[in-house]
């Protein structure tokens, strides 16, 4: 691994340096060494706000990545900076793009026939069913499937897409080493096996944290064109999806309720409030004019 990797691996550790203010910082310095010698308080003045630093050790974060470079190389990680001409093109669109991507299998896909479904992480048996004739229909006509390999839909998702050997991409809310929950390693291991990819903007190593996982949310929307909520609760997480596709002009499509259920309250409010209501996969593809 050559050593601008190392520097934008050791760049990529700081978490009190926002997305937007990396490629920021880059796109002035065009290296991510030269940003890390710029010293704490030159870093601070850019920055403009009320920064401390008191966790930016560079060399400390030089030397972890050192060593993670190997791990990332026998691990066959890939790593991917924002200005690489293979970074997801929906995902530029959005302004908190991540500053480096850590993924393994094939990422690339056709953004126009991309949709992200998820939802809840118990869901029903018409949740269930319903994601896996949404997925099935989306992938024979020739859509890759995004979403965060949770719990529930989001599984159900992945799963139904690599069972119709269609493509399907995870986005993780934690190290890219690490499939969370552990549950869903079969079906991670499936969807590489099947031409799809798993991202994360978390180094190798990073456990998973509640926190992770709204921020997760946003690189979901980001890659694809539109979100389907399959089933949401009216406290569910995919809630905050469903408002980041709206913040970042995207599509937002919701299963219509097919039962007075708590488990369908968040969809109920989503077409209230100007969600695409849906009632079949075609509705979907008529949206984009692929009918």
């Amino acid at each position: 691994m050559n050593e601008n990797t190392i520097y934008d691996i050791a760049f990529s550790f700081d978490e009190s340096i926002t997305p937007l203010e990396k490629t920021t910082l880059f796109s002035k310095y065009q290296s991510s060494r030269k940003i890390m010698e710029l010293g704490k308080s030159t870093i601070k003045n850019i920055l403009g706000r009320n920064w401390s630093g008191s966790r930016f050790n560079v060399e400390y974060f030089v030397s972890e990545a050192k060593k993670m470079s190997n791990f990332i190389d026998n691990a066959n990680i890939r790593t991917l900076r924002y200005d690489d001409p293979a970074y997801p093109e929906g995902l530029k669109q959005i302004p908190d793009y991540p500053f480096l991507l850590y993924y393994k299998g094939d990422i690339t896909f056709d953004y126009y026939r991309s949709i992200s479904i998820v939802g809840t992480r118990a869901p029903c048996s018409n949740g269930i069913q319903a994601a896996e004739i949404y997925t099935k229909y989306l992938t024979d006509k020739g859509f890759t499937i995004v979403s965060g390999l949770a719990d529930g839909i989001d599984a159900t998702a992945h799963r139904a897409c690599c069972d119709n050997k269609g493509k399907t991409i995870a986005v993780l809310g934690c190290g890219i080493d690490r499939i969370y929950p552990a549950t869903n390693k079969n079906v991670a291991r499936d969807m590489l096996a099947n031409n799809g990819g798993i991202i994360s903007e978390y180094p190798p190593g990073y456990l998973p944290r509640k926190w992770y996982f709204p921020k997760r949310n946003r690189i979901i929307v980001g890659l694809t064109r539109g979100v389907l909520i399959v089933q949401a609760p009216e406290r569910s997480g995919s809630l905050i999806t469903a408002f980041l596709t709206t913040d970042y002009n995207r599509d937002l499509f919701a299963l219509n309720p097919l039962e007075d259920s708590d488990v369908y309250k968040g969809n109920a409010m989503l077409i209230n409030s100007g969600a695409i209501k849906v009632d079949s996969p075609d509705d979907i593809l008529k949206e984009w004019g692929y009918y």
